[in-house]
């Protein structure tokens, strides 16, 4: 297989944790759970861009692990909030809180390497994604 080579670096703060260590966290959740098409979903519904009207809002920015308000509480992303946000949080706990990659950035990475673990093409991420800090 070939491996996933980033187009833009994600931010680092610390050595020992890399992208090459997200990707094989990545990996194996996607291997043990057989969670391979929700992380997909997960990246795709968070890419989308939904508007009221008012053309504002709308990119991924991981807004919907706020699950009780905003695209959280969407129809359309039912199961998502919990199910796959649920999924990657021990992930999200050990490189998003330490800095290393956001929320944002991590949920496209893991619908890449899902691509990738389930038989499709290495899929190059680019990184720079900024949380949303509400639902709003």
């Amino acid at each position: 297989k070939r491996a996933i080579t980033p187009a833009t670096p994600p931010p680092t703060t610390t050595a020992t944790m890399s992208l090459a260590d997200i990707k094989a966290d990545l990996t194996a959740l996607v291997q043990e759970k057989s969670c391979g098409p929700i992380l997909i979903r997960l990246s795709w519904h968070d890419a989308g861009v939904y508007s009221s009207g008012a053309l504002t809002g709308g990119c991924p920015n991981a807004a919907m692990r706020f699950a009780s308000a905003g695209e959280g509480g969407f129809g359309a992303n039912a199961g998502l909030p919990d199910v796959a946000v649920g999924l990657l949080k021990p992930i999200a706990d050990k490189y998003v809180e330490s800095g290393v990659i956001s929320h944002a950035d991590l949920w496209a990475l893991a619908a890449n390497v899902a691509i990738e673990v389930m038989g499709g093409p290495a899929i190059p991420t680019r990184f720079g994604r900024k949380d949303a800090a509400s639902a709003d």
